[in-house]
């Protein structure tokens, strides 16, 4: 156990980022306080979202681009967590142009590879290579081209519409940041396309995308996170709001919570795990103004287990991806679909439903009549309308992708989850990868203050001796 004047961490902030980081700090021997303005251990995009027309709660399944399988490493480390809580994701990427047939590309084995297989010759293949890779360097305000409607496309304008490439960019850049895509940074987007230039060529052997359960998540996987945080000697404090931070000209002093105000020690290290909003309300300085970013859905519940999850990302006027997981279907709707305000979600739930069976039957091959139930007097089946704020915010133009480039205003300070590597758009794997990345900064931070301390000691100890041989001296003098 640490001693009383050990260095301790203040993780503030308990969601998936900041209970995993706490978790993993107090077993590393760190004394850790957790604080959360609700209630800890609970991720906060599958723990449930009010609905309409009911007001009930549905638990959205979260599928993610991960090839390199980091979520589910990281929760490997626990045997005691179901191996099944993340599981592979097919995923089909099916786009449409007038004059042309539906482009239907597998991601399986990751997104640039995809692209650049279907090309037809090998000079559109290294052209299309080369694009993908230099995007990763275009201006940091610069924009993915947002897709045209085709049934708003003039015939003077069908000679600019852009290629099947261009396309797969564009809904990509909704689906994999739950925005539009007139919104989502192309540097940001390529970077996560093309982490670097071997990709190019790497066969990515995991599935790059996967499904994370949150029954399990929240049912099983963070409850065995809080267990062994507490059994390390971890405390959690709930019930509280961070208003303010307090700080000198280089290290933050005080935190506030309302009318409590906690101190910090030197060797004290603060972590902030929150999403942008309370975030920049804590710290003005730290440059990031959010934006809300509307997320609606329809889910629609099977008879039928799915063997394996699957989903379509697809370029259409009324569908976006589909997500096909456990015993339910969930239609994540066009961000640039406008719904009449006087109509209801179950007057557009049929019109969802029969689009949805579409294109299962076209680009995976799968017949949901079959999967599903229609009651009597209905034309869809039994469902749920998700109408809420996205789990990941919007930021504004050129923020996102500079959020790895955030920076503190102070040495003892650090951000967690919402600030991730440059190679990981917002999910789950962006979250673990920035737990990874702030547990070894605090470390760093820890070892820094540590070996300052013992030099300090040591210093003092020789002045102190010092002192006592100048006063022998002088006494025998």
């Amino acid at each position: 156990m640490a001693s009383f004047e050990a260095p301790r961490l203040h993780v503030i902030g308990a969601g998936l980022a900041g209970s995993a980081l706490a978790t993993q700090m107090a077993q590393d021997g760190v004394c850790v306080t957790l604080y959360d303005a609700n209630e800890p251990f609970a991720s906060r995009w599958t723990r449930g979202m009010k609905t309409a027309p009911e007001d009930h709660k549905v638990a959205e399944p979260e599928i993610f681009y991960d090839p390199n399988g980091l979520v589910h490493a990281f929760f490997a480390q626990w045997p005691e967590i179901p191996a099944k809580l993340v599981r592979p994701a097919h995923a089909v990427l099916g786009l449409k142009h007038p004059k042309r047939g539906p482009a239907i590309i597998n991601l399986d084995r990751g997104i640039a590879p995809a692209l650049i297989k279907r090309r037809p010759t090998a000079f559109a293949r290294i052209f299309t290579a080369v694009n993908l890779w230099f995007s990763r360097y275009a201006a940091e305000d610069r924009r993915v081209k947002p897709r045209n409607n085709i049934s708003d496309l003039t015939e003077t304008q069908q000679s600019r519409v852009a290629t099947y490439h261009q396309d797969a960019l564009a809904t990509l850049a909704e689906v994999l940041f739950s925005m539009p895509a007139h919104n989502c940074s192309a540097a940001l987007l390529g970077r996560a396309l093309l982490p670097g230039i071997g990709d190019l060529r790497r066969h990515i052997t995991n599935h790059a995308f996967a499904a994370i359960d949150p029954i399990i998540l929240n049912d099983i996987a963070l409850p065995i996170l809080r267990d062994h945080f507490v059994t390390t000697g971890g405390k959690i404090v709930d019930g509280m709001t961070l208003g303010n931070i307090d700080s000198t000209g280089f290290n933050a002093t005080n935190l506030l919570f309302g009318d409590t105000q906690i101190e910090i020690r030197p060797q004290d290290a603060i972590v902030l795990a929150l999403h942008p909003r309370p975030l920049c309300d804590a710290v003005p300085d730290i440059g990031m103004p959010p934006a809300p970013a509307h997320r609606r859905a329809f889910v629609f519940e099977a008879k039928k287990n799915f063997a394996e999850p699957c989903c379509v990302l697809t370029g259409d006027d009324l569908v976006r991806a589909i997500y096909c997981n456990r015993r339910h279907i969930q239609v994540s709707i066009n961000s640039s679909l406008t719904l009449p305000i006087d109509s209801t979600a179950d007057q557009f739930a049929a019109t969802i439903w029969q689009r949805t069976v579409e294109l299962c039957a076209q680009h995976l091959n799968l017949d949901l009549t079959s999967r599903t139930k229609i009651t009597k007097n209905s034309l869809c089946p039994v469902f749920s309308y998700v109408d809420c704020e996205a789990p990941f915010p919007e930021l504004s133009p050129g923020v996102a992708a500079l959020r790895h480039r955030l920076r503190p205003p102070w040495r003892n300070l650090f951000l967690c989850g919402d600030s991730f590597p440059a190679d990981y758009p917002p999910g789950p794997a962006a979250v673990i990868a920035s737990v990874l990345e702030v547990r070894t900064k605090l470390h760093d931070f820890f070892k820094t203050k540590r070996d300052t301390r013992r030099i300090t000691d040591l210093n003092q100890t020789a002045i102190n001796a010092a002192a006592t041989r100048r006063a022998s001296d002088t006494k025998t003098l």
